[in-house]
C-alpha cells in the first residue's frame, strides 16, 4: 500500500525517515525523489525541534517570573537548561567583585563543584566573563585556550567533564553571572544550542535580578519596619521617663520604672558613691566614669549617665538580655532628674545660707521675729550656738553634727555649731583658717557672736598664723585687738611713747620705728640687722643714735625693749586690721 503513495503523501502522513526509507527501497527508480523528501523530512524535524524547544523555552520563561526565591530560580534554571539541551552537567554561578562561585547545578555526581570560587581570568568562566560573550570547549581537560587551575580541575575531573558550554547571564552591560552545560564525552557545540542557552540564560538574568530586587526591597522593608518599631517603642519609653520628670517623680521614680520595662533590678550608682566591692560593678562604673557609654560583665549591663559632660553616675541592670536601649534613653532623663535635684538642693541650700546669713547680720529685736529668724535660719530658740567663720576652707571639708548649720557668705564659711563653749567646735574643722566665738543664744547675742568670730579670724591672718583654729581666748595678748577701748588705750599708749619717733619720722622720711622693730626682733644684732633692713651697719649706728635721741636711751633696757616690742606689734596688727 505504502509503494502507491507518493513521496509527498508520505510527507503529509509525517512519515519517519525510517518509513521514507523503506519506501525507497519498494521504488529503488526513484533516488533523487528519495534524497529530496529525506532532506525535506530532516528540515521539517529540525523546525519541529526548534519550535519545540522555543515554546518550551518561553514556558520556561513564563514560569521564571513566577519564582520568587533566589535559590529556588537558580535550581529552576540549571534543571531546565540541563534538560533543553540534553547535557550530563548544567551548573550556573554568580560575579562577586573580582570572583564567580558556583552556586547550583543540576546532574553533579559529586558535591566539589557548589561554592567552588573561581578568578576572572581562569577556567572557562574567565573567558565568558571577561569577554560578555558565549565560549566552548569540545574538551575542557585538554583545552590550550585558558588557565587550569589546581582546583578547577580537580572538579572538572571528579565530574568528568569534557564538552563545556558557558553563556554569561547579563542584566545591561554588566555579568552578573554565567550558566554552563556540559557532556562527559568529548562534544561540540552549535550555533542553535549556543543560542538557545544564551536565550535561556538572558531569560534567567531577567529573573534572577527581578528576585534579587524584590529580595533587596524586601529587606529594605523588614528593616524599615523594625526601624520603625524601634523608633515607636523608643517613643514610648521617652513619653514614660518624660511624663515621669514632668510629674516630680525624681530619681527613684525613675528607676523603678526602669526596672519595671526591663523586668530586671535596677540601680544607680552615683558618681559620689564609694567603690562596690563587687568587682564587675567596680569594672562597669570605672569604665562608664572613663567616658564608655555602655558597659557590662557577667548579666550586668551599666550605661553612663551625664549632663554637660559632666559624669554624674552609672545607671545599673542585673539580668540577662536587658535591651540597652531602653538604658540609653533613661539616661538623658535620669540626668535631667539629678540636676533638678540638684537645682532645688543648691536653691535650699541658698536660700538656708540667706536666711543665717540675715540672721547673724541684721538680727531681729521682737519676740516673734527673732523665733521666726531662728526658725528660718535652722537653729532653735532655746539652744546654745558657737560661730565659727572659716577663710580658706571648703563647704565639703566640713562634716558638721547634728543640728549644725553651715553657709557660705562670700568666700567665707560660717558654721552655727551647738555647744556650750568654743573648746568643742574646735575639732570639727580640719583646714583653713578659722576663729571660733564663744557660746551664744538668741539673734542679738548670735550676731555679737559672729562678729566675735570674724575679728578672730582676721587677727589670725593679720598675724600670719593661716591655716590655725582659735578662739578670742586663743589669742592671748593680741585679744586686746578685738576690743574698742583696748585699742584707744593702744593708741594713747603708742602716742606715749614712741609719739617723738613717729612724728621724726613722719618729717624725715626715715623707717625710725621699722629699724627699732627689727634691731630688736634680731636680738639687738648690729650687721643681722642691717642686713635684714639693707643698709650699711654705720647707717644703723645713726638710726640709733636718732632713737637715743628722740625717746632716751632707757629703750636699751631689756624690760623696756620688750615693753616696746610687744607695743609695735599691737600697732602693726592693728594697722593691718584697719583699727
Amino acid at each position: 500500500m505504502a509503494a502507491e503513495k507518493s513521496w509527498m503523501q508520505l510527507l503529509l502522513d509525517d512519515a519517519s525517515v525510517e518509513d521514507l526509507e523503506a519506501h525507497r527501497r519498494t521504488v529503488p527508480q526513484s533516488d533523487a525523489d528519495a534524497h529530496a523528501a529525506l532532506r525535506l523530512r530532516a528540515q521539517l524535524d529540525q523546525r519541529r525541534q526548534r519550535s519545540t524547544e522555543l515554546a518550551a523555552l518561553n514556558d520556561i520563561a513564563v514560569r521564571l517570573t513566577t519564582v520568587r526565591d533566589n535559590r529556588v530560580l537558580l535550581q529552576e534554571v540549571v534543571d531546565q537548561a540541563r534538560r533543553l539541551l540534553g547535557v550530563d552537567l548544567a551548573y550556573m554561578g554568580s560575579v562577586y567583585e573580582n570572583e564567580f562561585v558556583i552556586e547550583v547545578t543540576s546532574g553533579a555526581l559529586t558535591p566539589h563543584l557548589v561554592g567552588l570560587r573561581l578568578a576572572q581570568d581562569q577556567g572557562l568562566v574567565g573567558l565568558v566573563v571577561r569577554e560578555s560573550a558565549p565560549a566552548w570547549t569540545h574538551d575542557y581537560q585538554s583545552e590550550p585556550a585558558f588557565l587550569h587551575i589546581t582546583g578547577a580541575d580537580s572538579a572538572a575531573r571528579s565530574e568528568n567533564m569534557r564538552g563545556l558550554l558557558g553563556v554569561p547571564l547579563r542584566v545591561g552591560e554588566r555579568v552578573i553571572g554565567a550558566l554552563f552545560a556540559c557532556k562527559r564525552q568529548e562534544r561540540d557545540f552549535g550555533e542553535t544550542e549556543i543560542a538557545l542557552l544564551s536565550a535561556l540564560a538572558a531569560h534567567a538574568a531577567i529573573a534572577i535580578e527581578n528576585v534579587r530586587a524584590i529580595e533587596r526591597l524586601e529587606s529594605l522593608n523588614a528593616e524599615l519596619s523594625k526601624r520603625t518599631a524601634e523608633l515607636e517603642q523608643t517613643l514610648q519609653w521617652d513619653r514614660i521617663f518624660t511624663q515621669v520628670v514632668l510629674s516630680g517623680g525624681g530619681v527613684q521614680r525613675l528607676i523603678r520604672e526602669v526596672a519595671t520595662l526591663t523586668g530586671t533590678r535596677v540601680e544607680f550608682l552615683a558618681a559620689t558613691a564609694e567603690v562596690p566591692d563587687d568587682p564587675d560593678l567596680a569594672s562597669i562604673a570605672a569604665q562608664c566614669r572613663s567616658g564608655i557609654s555602655t558597659a557590662a560583665a557577667s548579666s550586668i549591663v551599666g550605661h553612663r549617665v551625664a549632663a554637660a559632660g559632666q559624669f554624674l553616675g552609672t545607671l545599673i541592670a542585673h539580668g540577662d538580655g536587658v535591651d540597652t536601649r531602653l538604658l540609653d534613653r533613661a539616661a538623658p532623663a535620669l540626668a535631667l532628674s539629678l540636676a533638678e535635684e540638684r537645682a532645688a538642693a543648691e536653691a535650699a541650700r541658698r536660700a538656708q545660707d540667706a536666711f543665717l546669713v540675715d540672721l547673724l547680720t541684721h538680727p531681729a529685736s521682737v519676740p516673734d521675729d527673732e523665733r521666726r529668724q531662728l526658725r528660718l535660719a535652722g537653729l532653735a530658740p532655746d539652744k546654745s550656738y558657737c560661730i565659727a567663720v572659716v577663710l580658706g576652707g571648703s563647704r565639703a571639708g566640713i562634716t558638721p553634727p547634728a543640728g549644725a548649720v553651715v553657709a557660705e557668705h562670700g568666700s567665707r564659711i560660717l558654721v552655727a555649731v551647738p555647744a556650750t563653749e568654743s573648746s568643742g567646735a574646735r575639732s570639727l574643722f580640719t583646714s583653713g583658717t578659722v576663729g571660733i566665738s564663744e557660746a551664744a543664744r538668741g539673734s542679738e547675742a548670735l550676731a555679737k557672736a559672729y562678729l566675735e568670730a570674724q575679728q578672730t579670724v582676721d587677727v589670725l591672718m593679720t598675724l600670719g598664723r593661716e591655716g590655725e583654729v582659735s578662739s578670742a581666748r586663743g589669742l592671748g595678748i593680741y585679744r586686746i585687738l578685738l576690743s574698742h577701748l583696748a585699742r584707744e588705750h593702744l593708741d594713747e599708749l603708742t602716742e606715749e611713747q614712741l609719739g617723738p619717733l613717729l612724728a621724726e619720722q613722719n618729717k624725715r622720711g626715715v623707717p625710725l620705728m621699722e629699724s627699732l622693730s627689727v634691731y630688736l626682733a634680731h636680738g639687738r644684732h648690729h650687721s643681722a640687722t642691717a642686713s635684714s633692713l639693707g643698709v650699711h651697719v654705720n647707717t644703723l649706728y645713726q638710726r640709733l643714735d636718732a632713737i637715743d635721741r628722740l625717746i632716751g636711751k632707757d629703750w636699751r633696757d631689756p624690760d623696756k625693749a620688750l615693753d616696746l616690742q610687744v607695743l609695735m606689734r599691737l600697732r602693726r596688727s592693728a594697722d593691718l586690721l584697719g583699727k
